[in-house]
């Protein structure tokens, strides 16, 4: 597994067992859709697992991101790997991500927020349903914030007041969709970013 694009591009990353990162082709998937708009943004990145969608945000020009991950052998893993890679770029967080939003709360916000919890096959975690309210009720996504949340393909996004579905894309067993806080003033984007209309350019089902 690697990051596949800009400064860090090519650069390996370990997975421990039992994590499931998210594959090569979404994340290049992902990030082709933001475009330039990732571009100096605060990046917080949820359920991080490897760290791989922080580590290729800021790789690809975000000015800072802040890891969360539960589990304590995978947080040192991936605070290890940003150590290697960039440590000037953030901090990691070794806590349940739901407990930490709920602690974050007027700390500050984050243009970005990036998610990949486990599966939720039989609908009984409501991964979505529990992060959007606690993501509001702290302030930590900024007026006009992205939220990017996977999930299986087997599972439906939930329709939220204040969240526009923007990106909505399957591969394979992984779906990611695309969330827009929709109030409040615009975060820069640039042209070819996912807040843009044309992203046409973008494949769907592989």
């Amino acid at each position: 597994m690697r990051i596949t694009g800009g400064t860090l591009g090519g650069r390996r990353l370990t997975v421990c067992a039992g994590v499931r990162p998210t594959q090569d082709k979404v994340r290049q998937a992902i990030f082709s859709a933001l475009g330039d708009a990732i571009a100096g943004v605060r990046v917080l990145d949820l359920f991080a697992g490897t760290g791989a969608l922080g580590l290729e945000a800021y790789s690809r020009g975000a000015a800072s991101v802040v890891w969360v991950e539960q589990h304590p052998r995978t947080a040192a893993t991936l605070s290890a790997a940003v150590k290697a890679l960039c440590p000037e770029a953030g901090r990691v967080v070794n806590a349940d991500a739901l407990a930490y939003l709920k602690r974050a709360a007027g700390q500050g916000a984050y243009e970005l927020v990036l998610a990949d919890p486990p599966y939720d096959r039989d609908g009984e975690r409501a991964w979505l349903e529990k992060t959007l309210p606690l993501l509001e009720a702290g302030s930590i996504v900024t007026p006009r914030g992205v939220l990017v949340f996977e999930m299986s393909a087997a599972e439906q996004p939930v329709a939220r007041e204040g969240w526009e579905l923007i990106w909505d894309r399957t591969y394979g067993d992984s779906r990611v969709c695309m969330f827009k806080r929709v109030t409040g003033d615009q975060w820069p984007v640039t042209v070819g970013g996912i807040l843009n209309e044309d992203d046409g350019d973008i494949s769907g089902d592989v």
